[in-house]
């Protein structure tokens, strides 16, 4: 129970031996104290050496044979108090400049997170997570036509979904028959809606972008499917800055191709 309590002192098990040892036998050789301990004498001899230079042992010079002599026990609560003192002092100094460090805390700027998904799976995991917004607004554009003939039976549902979650879609969609179709889908549960077509001759869209709250998300029907999202404040809200421009250039190149 002793060398337990010692160990968690910061003595190490045979340490801890070594100094109850010779606290019972009070003056004694090294060779007296490896058999209390039940230590090998080798290793006595190191144990000792590390007790005298941690101030628990001293040497008897009363004896021409070398004896070791612990020191008093109450030099343990000496010393954790002396710690205590240091712990105490570092922790002053460290509220004094706590003010300093936060505020260079608030100016760092973390990474961007960058998650990629591959499959068809990767790229419903991609939908399922703008479902999570927390501003009910998901700005896309889409060729629609390619992305669904990967996820033909997933996208109604997602559009279903996104409306039963009042989420408004801000998107910008090719003029083809599968843009009029979504764009004649509207209900009472996506009245909110804004999208708008423009001609597919003039943009060609490759791929799917989507930018919601804090992320911006690519996916690609190609091979398989890929799916990339970055997630960054910054970078979020300056592409909501240059979508909600494009958007609105594409709501004039409508009325001019429509004319």
């Amino acid at each position: 129970m002793l060398t337990k309590q010692l160990e968690k002192f910061g003595l190490s098990e045979k340490e801890a031996k070594v100094y109850v040892a010779l606290i019972e036998l009070e003056v004694a050789t090294a060779n007296e104290v490896a058999e209390r301990a039940d230590v090998n004498r080798s290793s006595t001899y190191v144990v000792l050496d590390s007790l005298l230079n941690k101030g628990l042992v001293s040497i008897s010079e009363d004896k021409s044979v070398k004896q070791y002599i612990a020191t008093n026990p109450e030099i343990l609560i000496q010393e954790i108090e002396s710690t205590i003192q240091e712990k105490n002092l570092i922790k002053e100094g460290l509220h004094k400049i706590l003010p300093e460090l936060k505020a260079l805390h608030k100016d760092t700027r973390s990474k961007p997170k960058v998650r990629v998904y591959e499959g068809r799976k990767g790229l419903i995991a991609t939908f399922e997570d703008s479902l999570q917004t927390k501003e009910k607004v998901i700005r896309i554009a889409s060729s629609v036509l390619k992305i669904s003939k990967l996820l033909p039976l997933y996208m109604p549902k997602y559009i279903d979904k996104r409306a039963e979650l009042g989420i408004k879609m801000i998107g910008i969609h090719p003029d083809n028959k599968l843009g009029r179709i979504l764009m004649s889908m509207k209900s009472s549960k996506t009245a909110r809606d804004d999208a708008v077509l423009i001609p597919s001759k003039s943009f060609d869209f490759t791929s799917d972008y989507a930018i919601y709250d804090d992320k911006i998300a690519y996916m690609n029907s190609a091979n398989g499917g890929t799916a990339v999202i970055i997630e960054d404040k910054e970078i979020a809200q300056m592409s909501k800055n240059i979508f909600d421009l494009a958007h609105s250039e594409a709501k004039r190149i409508s009325k001019e191709s429509k004319k």
